[in-house]
């Protein structure tokens, strides 16, 4: 053999490496029941729904699948597609055994641990976490706010040794139908750490509503995933949204003490 087909020989197998290496970093995530692609993450980047989709081909593959308190299981992925009919830039995969639609988790299939640390359930009713929710919710202009704290979560997100507190409130007196927004409803998902020795609260996402708003569709939000989603230790938040029509999720990150948004799907009529 020469030189030159020595040489070409070598690049065949490093483009092999490589391309198998790409193959194995990829890790995607699913939203169960309902079996939406959230995303993905290949070669240092972000994937969308739709681009992460295209990169399940059909070969089964294992998903981890979390709730807020560890693992709950396994499940097999294979085919993706859009959902055509209603969100056609959403993909959704195929999956055994058939979800419980009754459990809302995150499927995960990644070379890495997606939960190194396990955030910690504690009491919604500590007064200084409502008090938290009220001058939150005074500053968003509503008066005599009434504070319902749904979920309260200790985890360290960054994997600095420190914890953070994230907690979600919602409050809707029409909670059955939710077809408008009456004057007090709200809900929201917020971090509350420590910056300089001062405690800081940062919103993910949420709605008030000081007044009535017959023509508004309220969502509901809530924590759906503490997950290391790219494999760099810290964790990601993923927050699900829901209102009578559809709903969505958003994935955050805390970088540099500031919230970023780095994937977001939404689907509804």
């Amino acid at each position: 053999m020469n030189s030159r087909s020595s040489l070409l020989v070598g690049l065949l197998l490093l483009s092999g490496v490589l391309h198998a290496a790409d193959d194995k970093s990829f890790a995607c995530f699913i939203e169960l029941p309902w079996r939406y692609v959230i995303g993905g993450r290949a070669n240092g980047q972000w994937l969308k729904s739709e681009a992460a989709g295209k990169r399940l081909s059909g070969a089964k593959s294992e998903y981890r699948v979390f709730s807020l308190t560890g693992e709950q299981g396994k499940v097999s992925g294979g085919k993706a597609a859009p959902d055509a009919d209603i969100c056609p830039d959403i993909w959704m995969i195929d999956i055994t055994p058939e979800p419980d639609l009754d459990k809302h988790m995150i499927g995960v299939q990644a070379p890495w641990n997606p939960m190194p640390r396990v955030p910690k359930v504690t009491s919604n009713t500590q007064e200084v976490y409502l008090k938290a929710v009220r001058d939150l919710l005074s500053g968003k202009g509503m008066a005599n706010p009434k504070a319902e704290i749904t979920q309260l979560l200790r985890v360290d997100l960054d994997n600095d040794g420190e914890e953070e507190v994230i907690m979600s409130a919602s409050h809707f007196k029409n909670r059955e139908e939710m077809l408008m927004a009456t004057a007090g409803d709200y809900s929201f998902v917020a971090l509350r750490r420590l910056v300089d020795d001062k405690v800081q609260t940062q919103l993910f996402a949420g709605e008030f509503y000081p007044k009535a708003d017959e023509n508004a569709a309220p969502s509901v939000h809530e924590v759906a995933g503490l997950l290391d989603l790219d494999g760099d230790g810290a964790l990601e938040v993923l927050v699900r949204s829901t209102y009578y029509e559809g709903g969505g999720m958003t994935v955050w990150q805390l970088q540099k003490g500031k919230l970023i948004k780095v994937l977001e799907i939404a689907c509804g009529v």
